[in-house]
Order: C-alpha cells, then structure tokens, then sequence
C-alpha cells in the first residue's frame, strides 16, 4: 500500500514535467517564463515529497534527532505565529493566539515544535475560508502545557476522525492534492509530539462545523 501511495504521489508532478518538456522540444510549446516556473513548482513538489518520506522513515523507525532546551510555550507559539501571519493575512483568515498566564516551561526540541505547529496552523488555514477564524490557544492542564489548533473551517466527519494520522491519508484527496499536501505531514507531527512523551488528537463536530487539533507536552522535570 506504502509503495502504490508513494507511485501515484510521484506521478502527477512527473507527468507535468514530462509534458512541458516533451511539448518544449517538439517545439508545441513556446518556452516562457511561465513555463518554466511551472516546471520549477513541479520539481519543487517531487522535493517536498522526498524530504516528507525522509522524515516519515526516521519518525516510524523512531529515529528522529531531538535537542531539547527549556523553552518558553508562548516563545514558540509567537514564532509560528509570525512565520504563518503573512499567508493568514493574504487568505484573509484571522490568526488569534490566546495564552493562559500559568504556563509552565517544556523541555523539547524547539525545532520539532515549530515544525507541529506550523504543520497544524497550515493545515488549518486551507480548511478554513476567507473571513473564518483560527485559534491558537494554550494552557496549562495536569501533565503540563495542552495546545489548540482551532479552526472554524469545513470541518471532518466522524468516520475520517479515526485516521487522520496515517500516513497519505486525505479526507479530500483531490482537493488536498490541488493545494500541495502529501497526507505525510500530520503522520509525522505524531511522531514528534510522541517522541516528546506527549500525545495529539482531532476532533470535530462534522463538515462544516470546524475542527480542533490538540496537543501535549509534558511540564520540564528539574
């Protein structure tokens, strides 16, 4: 299954370039520009790719590297803020972050982090139309720091709730594959929330109704 996920994955943007290349030398098409930033934007998506099954092999072989610090939540929080507010600003989708004052340091990898949550605020952005909303929020709960993704987008029924962390699973396949997604990226924020000791999860209400993305992380142990 792993392998027939990973063909069609790599067929569409080879089919592409194959294509555009094919008409450039047979002189159907007028090289441009265009063209060949298009053909750079296809490359670019066999890259992502790679990269993606990359990290995918070393999370479910449990090899990831961590270099955990102290770190402040709302530190990094205000890093995925500012490294997504151009794009939610574009989209006309509003970012709020709303931080509990009692939020105690983690020791994790800052890094990884920033990678779940610029994954998870991403993921949210595309659900969410124009004029919706995307909450972040922190607090403080009994193992130490619970983060929320909170989004007023299209929502995900019951039955897809199940299985949104395996790996090249879409809820939308066609629509996840006109935006970019590879299905890889939730898969691999598990890993490294659970390399962490902490745990993630999903819910929503059905479509329409939005989804909300959790997250823990465990307190830092002195």
């Amino acid at each position: 299954a792993l392998i027939g996920d990973v063909a069609h994955e790599l067929r569409t943007p080879l089919a592409t370039i194959e294509g555009y290349t094919e008409g450039v030398l047979d002189g159907v098409i007028t090289p441009s520009e265009e063209i060949w930033a298009l053909i750079h934007d296809e490359v670019g998506r066999l890259r992502r790719l790679v990269s993606d099954l990359q990290e995918l092999s070393r999370a479910e072989a449990k090899q990831l590297i961590l270099h955990r610090s102290p770190q402040q939540p709302a530190a990094l929080i205000a890093r995925a803020r500012a490294r997504l507010a151009p794009q939610y600003d574009e989209k006309g989708v509003a970012l709020r972050v709303e931080l509990a004052p009692d939020l105690s340091p983690v020791l994790v990898d800052p890094d990884r982090i920033l990678q779940v949550l610029v994954n998870l605020l991403g993921n949210a952005l595309r659900a969410t139309p124009a004029g919706g909303e995307v909450r972040l929020r922190a607090h403080a709960d009994a193992v130490g720091v619970r983060v929320a993704v909170i989004d007023t987008g299209v929502g995900i029924a019951p039955e897809h709730l199940p299985h949104l962390f395996e790996r090249f699973y879409r809820v939308d396949k066609a629509r996840s594959r006109t935006l970019g997604g590879h299905g890889i990226g939730l898969t691999i924020s598990k890993a490294l929330i659970e390399a962490h000791d902490g745990r993630i999860w999903a819910a929503s209400e059905g479509p329409g109704r939005g989804a909300i993305f959790t997250f823990t992380l465990p307190r830092e142990r002195r």
